[in-house]
């Protein structure tokens, strides 16, 4: 019997392939790892001999992922932060854990940017990392189950005990693989809309925008739909056939500023405002959930170009 390929990966090989994801070439990212670039570009090479496809293309600027690369980013990513939070466990089994709530169509890459910028301040505790619909995140906040939550704005009975700090706004899009037929063609071509359309649960506020937008469609216009919260399902598909995926802008961030994936702003739909919700008065001080809210402001800056950046290029 031939060795699972798992026993082939080392840390090595995942540290390259998502330094190279999040840097955008091997030059940055060897510096970022304090290696050199070919180095990382034989342990690259290493990685995709090993899963048997190419992950990474080179280009005249830097390096994007494939969508098999896509893929393996996205779940080695989770895999690199359970072990960072088992880690700090290790270490401090005892010790104090911060709380942290996203919602699903953002715990893509932020989770990750947020543990890395805590990890850079020297904390090494714990990190619990809860997701879930808005107002179960917000419920659990004001039970005080979870420290931070980066949530959508809510309905005022949803907000009571709570603070809430706007961190940026980003728009309803409908990505696409960049050959789609409808990738650039006028909104009018979409009167006759024949294709899957893929859209989060019923209730959340990016379904009723994307129904909203669905509904004014001429009565002629059908699709199947995929209703669901399993974000690496609808990117896999929006990349691999002729679905339509209706997310937030953040959701699919990654995958347009390289380019697997077209996008584009929902004609009429209204921007939604993503921020940092806290208990307005703490029945306990825990100075850890301060630092986590100072983190999270200090990636949502980041954030917050980015979308603002992409959201010039969708409209």
């Amino acid at each position: 019997m031939s060795p699972s390929p798992l026993n082939r990966i080392r840390l090595q090989h995942i540290r390259c392939l998502l330094a190279t994801a999040q840097h955008g070439n091997m030059r940055a990212a060897a510096e970022f790892l304090s290696i050199t670039q070919p180095a990382v570009s034989k342990i690259i090479k290493e990685l995709e001999e090993i899963v048997g496809k190419p992950l990474v293309v080179r280009q005249r600027h830097g390096v994007a992922l494939t969508a098999a690369g896509m893929a393996f980013v996205q779940h080695a990513r989770q895999g690199v932060m359970a072990l960072e939070m088992a880690l700090g466990e290790a270490r401090d089994p005892e010790g104090d854990s911060v709380k942290l709530g996203v919602l699903p169509s953002l715990a893509v890459e932020l989770p990750q940017e947020i543990l890395q910028s805590w990890r850079a301040r020297g904390r090494h505790g714990p990190v619990r990392l809860e997701t879930g619909l808005n107002p179960e995140l917000l419920g659990r906040l004001r039970q005080g189950e979870l420290d931070v939550v980066v949530g959508r704005l809510a309905e005022p009975d949803h907000m009571l005990e709570l603070r809430f700090e706007p961190l940026w706004s980003e728009p309803l899009v409908v990505a696409m693989r960049p050959l789609h037929p409808l990738a650039r063609a006028d909104w009018h071509a979409w009167q006759e809309l024949s294709y899957p359309v893929i859209l989060p649960l019923p209730g959340t506020s990016i379904y009723q925008a994307a129904d909203s937008f669905l509904a004014q469609l001429r009565p002629a216009a059908s699709h199947e739909r995929l209703e669901t919260l399993a974000i690496p399902l609808a990117r896999n598909l929006a990349l691999n056939s002729d679905a339509l995926w209706f997310a937030s802008l953040s959701t699919v961030k990654q995958e347009v500023e390289h380019g697997i994936l077209a996008a584009r702003r929902v004609p009429g739909a209204a921007t939604e405002a993503i921020g940092l919700f806290t208990q307005a008065q703490p029945a306990v001080h825990r100075p850890l959930a301060g630092d986590m809210a100072a983190v999270v402001r200090e990636v949502a800056a980041r954030w917050r170009a980015a979308c603002e950046r992409l959201e010039g290029a969708s409209s």
